[in-house]
């Protein structure tokens, strides 16, 4: 593990975390310094996954199914390895909704945790919810679970959502519950169910609602004095990601855990990078986005907003773009929390290079005033990525390829040819756990006086700072068509994840 002291000091564990949580607090610097270091032993520790998507024996690639497996059983022999006292999963167990995907999860498991225990007896607890495609994912991917069941009487035998409590019973050895609550060292543990066979975004209405029944009969006999842990699939609404995040529930949740300030919300289901910093909101109460272990996605609200241009928008504007669509697919993400008297301490990890994410959260106990992650406070000590100094675009002619496309019904076609284009290339910014780089603006005004502005999502922005793929110049295409005659001048512009620009970095192409 990364806890030194050394690494605390230089900011490898975040001298910024640690002040940034605890300064203008009554609390101390240097206790978050002993709990990262590791002279303090914390109260409890676990681990944090979401959206494993275990698909085994319905993969199509099973050389895929091999590797998501894999990964999981990393995560969880890392976990061990820290000692932790129990495993969250924030839903999307089994990918294609099938008894046997979450038998294989539980195999995973038991293979490292037999009978639920580490190498030295203690007990290691489950704490896993279901999401949508343990209850819907047969119909997902051209209806895959369909595919390898074509009978329906056969494939109602394999569906979990035909008798979740039976497959869930016989895999985990442990009764289901649509909403459930442990207690682990001490510390409660609130895990809601997806509980729901429809494919359609609204069935939020109807799963979630649950826990404001739950908090009335159970609140009270919760420690104030202790932070308590809900998990639900989905993110809660108006909180981690911000308002618009995809996916999002009805808000039934946000508002009945808003009378808990001790509260800690852990969610799944967008796949959004746990490198960005909004993956952690401070209101009423505390909310995480956990990541995924599968693989991770763009914001929709930023690919709607900016359309960029190594993203999916729509068909027609996707065909005549000429980058192809960015590799998210190679990262699995998950945390590491360790709860002590005064601070949390949260490690975001990344399992298949096994490099750490980011500098560590640190959340000051009890929840108090001023809160450090809430976005306000969290982007002021956040600073913009900068490209190094004396840096300039590098521009050069070539010969790019739109993707091409066509509508769903097919009447409409946009080929996919070769176009006359520039290449506008910078360097990777200055490497700066503070500074993640999170969005590029590539802006050409031309002779004639027009202004065109493209954004790409940067390679490497899930991934960690240490990683080669955030350590690579990042390019993007103008076609000359476009431009029109005569020289244009490029300016790039780096902007991290709460909006905030750097330094622009200009260059002129001069054309006859």
């Amino acid at each position: 593990m990364h806890f030194t002291r050394r690494n605390f000091l230089i900011g490898g564990a975040s001298a910024f975390g640690a002040l940034g949580a605890f300064g203008g607090n009554r609390f101390l610097a240097a206790s978050a310094v002993g709990a990262v270091t590791g002279t303090r032993k914390p109260n409890l520790r676990f681990g944090l996954l979401s959206d494993i998507h275990i698909t085994h024996v319905a993969a199509e690639n099973q050389a895929l199914a091999a590797r998501d497996v894999q990964t999981f059983k990393a995560a969880l022999e890392w976990f061990r390895n820290a000692k932790v006292d129990a495993v969250v999963i924030a839903g999307d167990l089994a990918n294609h909704g099938l008894g046997e995907q979450l038998v294989a999860v539980a195999e995973a498991w038991y293979s490292v945790f037999p009978d639920d225990r580490r190498p030295d007896g203690s007990r290691v607890e489950k704490v896993f919810v279901t999401g949508n495609h343990d209850w819907v994912g047969y119909t997902y991917g051209g209806g895959l679970g369909a595919k390898k069941y074509p009978d329906a009487t056969e494939r109602a035998r394999h569906l979990l959502q035909n008798d979740m409590a039976g497959w869930w019973g016989m895999a985990f050895r442990e009764p289901y519950s649509p909403i459930y609550s442990k207690t682990v060292k001490g510390y409660t543990f609130i895990g809601s169910h997806w509980d729901g066979v429809e494919a359609r975004l609204d069935c939020y209405d109807a799963n979630f609602n649950r826990i404001e029944d739950f908090m009335a009969k159970n609140g009270k006999k919760i420690d104030p004095s202790h932070p308590f842990f809900y998990v639900q699939h989905p993110h809660l609404k108006d909180t981690c990601y911000g308002p618009r995040a995809w996916g999002h529930d009805n808000g039934i949740t946000t508002k009945t855990l808003s009378a808990y300030p001790n509260a800690i919300a852990l969610s799944g289901h967008s796949h959004y990078s746990i490198t960005d910093e909004r993956s952690i909101w401070q209101g009423s109460f505390t909310s995480v986005g956990s990541g995924s272990l599968r693989y991770t996605t763009i914001p929709l609200v930023s690919q709607k907003t900016t359309a960029f241009e190594n993203c999916r928008a729509d068909w027609k504007t996707d065909a005549r773009k000429l980058m192809p669509v960015i590799t998210t697919g190679d990262c699995g993400q998950g945390m590491l929390w360790s709860v002590y008297d005064d601070c949390i301490v949260v490690n975001r990890r990344e399992f298949r290079s096994g490099l750490d994410l980011g500098d560590d959260w640190i959340l000051p106990l009890p929840a108090a005033e001023p809160k450090p992650f809430a976005f306000a406070e969290h982007a002021k000590k956040l600073r913009a990525p900068e490209f190094p100094r004396d840096a300039k675009p590098s521009i050069a002619e070539t010969v790019a390829k739109n993707r091409g496309g066509k509508s769903k019904d097919g009447s409409e076609v946009i080929p996919s040819e070769d176009t006359p284009a520039l290449s506008v290339t910078v360097p990777p910014v200055v490497p700066d756990n503070r500074a993640r780089l999170f969005t590029l603006e590539f802006t050409a005004q031309t002779a004639n006086g027009r202004r065109l502005t493209k954004f790409i999502v940067p390679e490497g922005y899930n991934h960690s700072l240490k990683h080669e793929k955030a350590k690579a110049q990042q390019v993007c295409y103008f076609r000359k068509d476009e431009l029109g005659e005569g020289a244009v001048r490029f300016s790039v512009t780096p902007i991290n994840c709460f909006g905030v620009r750097g330094r622009t970095i200009e260059a002129s192409y001069g054309r006859t």
